[in-house]
């Protein structure tokens, strides 16, 4: 009997490297650069706290943004252009940014 709790097949080997990390492309960094535009966002600093805020990652420069969080941080900021163009209700479900499963019904 093994210590693992889920133990489903065998192990990877140890050698295994992770696959490679696919980094943001010319396309996605044209995007934000247009999105962050349109926000006001001019300043790296500003624009570093909203990149942790919409994807959860920490940067220290532009070229370590991964392809898969920059996906995300372009539907974020789209979703946040969307929002700038509403009045705020005060209801936090009302004003929350993006789409629900329930909105998608």
């Amino acid at each position: 009997m093994s210590d693992q709790l889920f133990s489903f097949g065998s192990a990877p080997a140890a050698d295994e490297a992770p696959p490679p990390t696919v980094m943001m492309s010319d396309t996605q960094r044209a995007a934000i650069r247009t999105l962050f535009a349109q926000l006001g966002i001019n300043d790296a600093r500003r624009q570093f706290l909203v990149v942790g805020e919409l994807t959860g990652t920490t940067i220290g420069s532009v070229s370590e943004l991964a392809g898969s969080a920059a996906g995300r941080l372009i539907d974020g900021l789209r979703a946040r252009i969307a929002q700038s163009g509403r009045a705020r209700t005060g209801s936090a479900w009302d004003d929350r940014e993006g789409d629900t499963w329930i909105d998608r019904l």
